[in-house]
Protein backbone atom coordinates (compact mmCIF):
# COMPACT_ATOMS: atom_id res chain seq x y z
CA UNK A 1 0.00 0.00 0.00
CA UNK A 2 1.38 3.82 -0.93
CA UNK A 3 2.10 5.95 1.77
CA UNK A 4 0.36 8.30 0.07
CA UNK A 5 -3.30 8.84 -2.00
CA UNK A 6 -3.37 11.15 -4.54
CA UNK A 7 -7.12 12.52 -6.02
CA UNK A 8 -7.79 14.58 -9.04
CA UNK A 9 -11.10 16.11 -10.65
CA UNK A 10 -11.36 12.89 -13.06
CA UNK A 11 -10.26 10.67 -10.56
CA UNK A 12 -13.47 11.67 -8.71
CA UNK A 13 -15.72 11.29 -11.22
CA UNK A 14 -14.23 7.68 -11.82
CA UNK A 15 -14.98 7.36 -8.11
CA UNK A 16 -18.71 8.19 -8.44
CA UNK A 17 -19.33 5.80 -11.24
CA UNK A 18 -17.77 2.68 -9.06
CA UNK A 19 -19.94 3.77 -6.42
CA UNK A 20 -22.79 3.72 -9.02
CA UNK A 21 -21.80 0.51 -10.31
CA UNK A 22 -21.81 -1.56 -6.67
CA UNK A 23 -24.97 -0.14 -5.98
CA UNK A 24 -26.56 -1.45 -9.54
CA UNK A 25 -25.14 -5.11 -8.36
CA UNK A 26 -27.05 -5.51 -5.71
CA UNK A 27 -29.68 -7.03 -5.78
CA UNK A 28 -32.20 -4.59 -4.21
CA UNK A 29 -30.15 -1.32 -5.28
CA UNK A 30 -31.09 2.12 -3.89
CA UNK A 31 -31.64 4.31 -6.37
CA UNK A 32 -31.61 7.10 -4.21
CA UNK A 33 -28.05 6.43 -3.55
CA UNK A 34 -27.43 6.35 -7.71
CA UNK A 35 -28.93 9.38 -8.47
CA UNK A 36 -27.26 11.12 -5.62
CA UNK A 37 -24.40 9.83 -7.14
CA UNK A 38 -24.84 10.90 -10.78
CA UNK A 39 -25.27 14.42 -9.54
CA UNK A 40 -22.03 14.27 -7.73
CA UNK A 41 -20.94 13.16 -10.94
CA UNK A 42 -22.36 15.64 -12.90
CA UNK A 43 -20.92 18.60 -11.00
CA UNK A 44 -17.68 17.24 -11.10
CA UNK A 45 -17.59 16.74 -14.84
CA UNK A 46 -19.36 20.55 -15.57
CA UNK A 47 -16.13 21.92 -12.98
CA UNK A 48 -13.77 19.75 -15.18
CA UNK A 49 -14.41 21.18 -18.51
CA UNK A 50 -15.30 25.04 -16.53
CA UNK A 51 -11.83 25.09 -14.84
CA UNK A 52 -9.38 25.86 -17.31
CA UNK A 53 -5.71 26.05 -16.27
CA UNK A 54 -5.59 27.82 -13.60
CA UNK A 55 -9.23 27.50 -12.05
CA UNK A 56 -10.25 31.02 -12.43
CA UNK A 57 -14.06 30.39 -13.83
CA UNK A 58 -14.95 28.23 -11.11
CA UNK A 59 -13.76 29.81 -8.30
CA UNK A 60 -14.87 33.36 -6.39
CA UNK A 61 -17.48 34.51 -5.27
CA UNK A 62 -19.93 35.14 -8.42
CA UNK A 63 -21.90 38.59 -9.39
CA UNK A 64 -25.52 38.68 -7.87
CA UNK A 65 -26.76 39.15 -11.53
CA UNK A 66 -24.31 37.12 -12.80
CA UNK A 67 -23.09 39.79 -15.34
CA UNK A 68 -20.38 38.66 -17.91
CA UNK A 69 -18.52 40.93 -20.63
CA UNK A 70 -16.59 38.71 -23.40
CA UNK A 71 -14.86 39.25 -26.37
CA UNK A 72 -13.71 36.20 -29.09
CA UNK A 73 -10.79 36.71 -31.17
CA UNK A 74 -11.04 40.56 -31.95
CA UNK A 75 -14.83 40.72 -32.52
CA UNK A 76 -17.44 41.96 -30.49
CA UNK A 77 -17.77 42.47 -26.79
CA UNK A 78 -20.91 40.49 -25.30
CA UNK A 79 -22.92 41.05 -22.38
CA UNK A 80 -24.57 38.27 -20.49
CA UNK A 81 -26.30 37.85 -17.61
CA UNK A 82 -28.69 35.87 -15.23
CA UNK A 83 -32.52 34.92 -16.47
CA UNK A 84 -34.61 32.24 -14.61
CA UNK A 85 -35.80 29.07 -16.57
CA UNK A 86 -39.83 28.87 -17.32
CA UNK A 87 -41.18 27.27 -13.76
CA UNK A 88 -38.32 26.96 -11.91
CA UNK A 89 -37.62 28.05 -8.35
CA UNK A 90 -33.55 28.58 -7.85
CA UNK A 91 -32.35 26.64 -11.81
CA UNK A 92 -31.36 29.34 -14.14
CA UNK A 93 -29.03 30.06 -17.22
CA UNK A 94 -27.28 32.81 -18.98
CA UNK A 95 -29.29 35.29 -21.16
CA UNK A 96 -28.60 35.15 -24.69
CA UNK A 97 -25.39 37.25 -25.53
CA UNK A 98 -25.91 41.00 -26.80
CA UNK A 99 -23.22 43.15 -28.50
CA UNK A 100 -22.22 45.73 -25.99
CA UNK A 101 -19.54 48.35 -25.39
CA UNK A 102 -15.93 47.64 -24.75
CA UNK A 103 -15.92 47.45 -20.85
CA UNK A 104 -13.97 49.93 -18.98
CA UNK A 105 -11.69 47.95 -16.27
CA UNK A 106 -11.85 49.71 -12.52
CA UNK A 107 -8.62 48.68 -10.94
CA UNK A 108 -9.51 50.97 -7.27
CA UNK A 109 -10.84 48.00 -5.71
CA UNK A 110 -7.37 46.85 -4.85
CA UNK A 111 -6.49 43.30 -5.43
CA UNK A 112 -9.21 40.38 -5.43
CA UNK A 113 -10.20 38.02 -2.46
CA UNK A 114 -8.46 34.47 -2.77
CA UNK A 115 -11.21 32.97 -5.15
CA UNK A 116 -9.66 29.03 -3.89
CA UNK A 117 -11.89 30.02 -0.95
CA UNK A 118 -15.22 29.65 -2.91
CA UNK A 119 -15.94 26.98 -5.63
CA UNK A 120 -19.21 27.82 -7.43
CA UNK A 121 -22.39 26.28 -7.21
CA UNK A 122 -24.12 23.40 -8.85
CA UNK A 123 -26.39 26.29 -10.51
CA UNK A 124 -23.63 28.38 -11.50
CA UNK A 125 -21.65 25.60 -13.43
CA UNK A 126 -24.85 24.38 -14.67
CA UNK A 127 -25.86 27.70 -16.16
CA UNK A 128 -22.07 28.09 -17.94
CA UNK A 129 -21.80 24.73 -19.45
CA UNK A 130 -24.66 26.42 -21.73
CA UNK A 131 -22.89 29.28 -22.49
CA UNK A 132 -20.13 30.21 -25.04
CA UNK A 133 -18.59 32.48 -22.56
CA UNK A 134 -17.34 29.37 -21.54
CA UNK A 135 -17.17 26.92 -23.37
CA UNK A 136 -15.72 28.14 -26.31
CA UNK A 137 -11.94 27.79 -24.80
CA UNK A 138 -10.81 26.09 -28.10
CA UNK A 139 -12.06 26.91 -31.51
CA UNK A 140 -13.97 23.56 -31.23
CA UNK A 141 -15.52 23.57 -28.64
CA UNK A 142 -18.98 24.20 -28.00
CA UNK A 143 -21.66 24.60 -25.05
CA UNK A 144 -24.40 22.26 -23.81
CA UNK A 145 -27.79 22.43 -24.65
CA UNK A 146 -30.08 21.82 -21.79
CA UNK A 147 -34.05 22.36 -22.36
CA UNK A 148 -36.36 23.83 -19.55
CA UNK A 149 -37.70 20.60 -18.62
CA UNK A 150 -34.48 19.36 -18.23
CA UNK A 151 -33.41 21.97 -16.08
CA UNK A 152 -36.69 21.34 -14.08
CA UNK A 153 -35.90 17.81 -13.52
CA UNK A 154 -32.67 18.78 -12.36
CA UNK A 155 -33.71 20.85 -9.95
CA UNK A 156 -35.64 18.73 -8.31
CA UNK A 157 -32.86 16.03 -8.43
CA UNK A 158 -30.59 19.03 -6.77
CA UNK A 159 -33.19 20.38 -3.96
CA UNK A 160 -35.29 17.16 -3.32
CA UNK A 161 -32.98 14.26 -3.86
CA UNK A 162 -29.15 15.46 -3.10
CA UNK A 163 -29.86 17.71 -0.17
CA UNK A 164 -32.76 15.17 1.41
CA UNK A 165 -30.08 12.93 1.28
CA UNK A 166 -27.12 14.66 2.11
CA UNK A 167 -29.21 16.47 4.87
CA UNK A 168 -31.53 14.10 5.97
CA UNK A 169 -33.46 14.65 8.90
CA UNK A 170 -35.24 11.42 9.95
CA UNK A 171 -38.32 11.25 8.53
CA UNK A 172 -40.24 9.06 6.05
CA UNK A 173 -39.45 10.31 2.76
CA UNK A 174 -40.39 8.36 -0.88
CA UNK A 175 -40.00 9.32 -4.38
CA UNK A 176 -40.55 6.88 -7.71
CA UNK A 177 -38.03 4.81 -8.20
CA UNK A 178 -38.82 5.47 -12.40
CA UNK A 179 -37.77 8.82 -11.47
CA UNK A 180 -34.73 8.28 -9.78
CA UNK A 181 -33.72 6.41 -12.54
CA UNK A 182 -34.88 8.78 -15.40
CA UNK A 183 -32.86 11.28 -13.69
CA UNK A 184 -29.53 9.28 -12.93
CA UNK A 185 -29.85 8.66 -16.86
CA UNK A 186 -29.92 12.74 -17.18
CA UNK A 187 -27.37 13.19 -15.36
CA UNK A 188 -24.67 10.60 -16.85
CA UNK A 189 -25.70 11.52 -20.00
CA UNK A 190 -25.02 15.37 -19.34
CA UNK A 191 -21.54 14.07 -17.74
CA UNK A 192 -20.71 12.01 -20.61
CA UNK A 193 -21.32 14.94 -23.24
CA UNK A 194 -19.50 18.07 -21.41
CA UNK A 195 -16.34 15.69 -21.21
CA UNK A 196 -16.28 13.99 -24.03
CA UNK A 197 -18.57 16.01 -26.62
CA UNK A 198 -18.12 19.59 -25.92
CA UNK A 199 -14.13 19.17 -27.14
CA UNK A 200 -12.68 21.02 -23.86
CA UNK A 201 -11.47 18.40 -21.63
CA UNK A 202 -9.11 15.61 -22.75
CA UNK A 203 -8.67 12.61 -20.18
CA UNK A 204 -5.21 11.04 -20.20
CA UNK A 205 -4.98 7.67 -21.15
CA UNK A 206 -6.07 6.44 -17.62
CA UNK A 207 -8.95 8.01 -17.47
CA UNK A 208 -10.53 7.46 -21.02
CA UNK A 209 -12.54 4.79 -19.67
CA UNK A 210 -14.99 6.86 -18.38
CA UNK A 211 -17.04 7.56 -21.69
CA UNK A 212 -17.55 3.49 -21.71
CA UNK A 213 -18.18 3.39 -17.88
CA UNK A 214 -21.20 5.54 -17.98
CA UNK A 215 -22.35 3.95 -21.63
CA UNK A 216 -22.29 0.80 -19.56
CA UNK A 217 -24.61 2.35 -16.48
CA UNK A 218 -26.75 4.17 -18.78
CA UNK A 219 -27.52 0.47 -20.67
CA UNK A 220 -28.11 -1.00 -17.23
CA UNK A 221 -30.28 1.86 -16.29
CA UNK A 222 -32.52 1.90 -19.17
CA UNK A 223 -32.87 -1.83 -19.03
CA UNK A 224 -33.77 -1.45 -15.59
CA UNK A 225 -36.80 1.24 -17.25
CA UNK A 226 -37.58 -1.19 -19.40
CA UNK A 227 -38.28 -3.83 -16.99
CA UNK A 228 -40.15 -1.70 -14.50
Amino acid sequence: MSVYESIDNLTLVENGLLHIECELSRSQPSMFRAARESHLVLYRSMIEALKGSANLAVTGRPSKDRMHQYQFSGGPFKEIHKVLVPGCKEAWRFSQPVVCEKPEIDYSNGPEPNREDYLISFYDALAMIQSECFMHQYVMSKEITVTDDEMKRLEWLHEDIRNEYEHFVPKGYSTPVRTLIELTILSLRLSREVLFDCKIVFPSDGHKNIAVTISSIIEKLNNMLAAA
